[in-house]
């Protein structure tokens, strides 16, 4: 995998690490995932909280950004109650988007399909184990083994704990990638505390104190 930094990541333009904390950006509207988790994630008519967070681009954010929205996905996840794949899917939808989205979608499509073909031959196995006296049994295993095979890439996400398990991996894997992109960043930054970072002539002892235990 190539890992590259942006052109103007560690320049006067963009310093690798500044020492004072950089003024917060606002965030718009429009950039923002907004949900309501249910206080009883079982019970649809318990009482729900807004709870917003940064949408996933996949190209700016930095290490730890990308950690905190993994943490707010889980957390709209377990307070929406979203216990298949396919409404984890479609709310990622909506948490992410540019090449985090992208990447997110096809490792989804990369693990259903594995998924699925072992379903069915478990189900396959399980017709082909079975000694047939039981014939309510036996008409269960049979009509469980249709239903798999009619299973697609998109509809074995319903299936509650598979589906659930495919995305779950699947936003792991996302945010894997994106990680891996800024070792070279982090190497920098490393260098960069090491080997350039002086008190200010104007900034206080104390000061300078606290900003590098903060960006320790």
């Amino acid at each position: 995998m190539k890992i590259s930094v942006t052109k103007d990541f560690g320049t006067a333009k963009k310093p690798v690490l500044p020492l004072v904390p950089e003024t917060t950006t606002v965030i718009k509207k429009e950039d923002l995932a907004q949900v309501d988790l249910l206080s009883n994630p079982t019970d649809a008519n318990s009482t729900k909280a807004k709870f917003a967070f940064k949408i996933l681009e996949g190209g700016t954010e930095m290490a730890h950004e990308v950690i905190q929205w993994m943490q707010n996905v889980e957390r709209a996840f377990a307070g929406l109650n979203s216990n298949t794949g396919t409404l984890s899917r479609q709310m990622m939808q909506q948490f992410a988007r540019g090449s985090a989205l992208s990447g997110f979608n096809a490792s989804v499509m990369q693990l259903a399909t594995p998924t699925r073909l072992q379903t069915v031959a478990s189900a396959q196995a399980a017709v082909n184990a079975d000694d047939g006296t039981d014939v309510a049994r036996a008409n269960g295993l049979a009509a469980h083994l249709v239903a798999m095979q009619a299973l697609t890439d998109i509809t074995v996400l319903d299936l509650q704990a598979l589906g659930a398990a495919i995305v779950d991996a699947a936003v792991h894997d996302m945010v894997a990638v994106l990680l891996s992109t800024k070792i070279l960043q982090l190497e920098r930054v490393k260098q960069h505390l090491r080997r350039k970072v002086r008190k200010p002539i104007d900034m206080g002892i104390r000061t300078y104190l606290m900003h590098t235990i903060r960006i320790n």
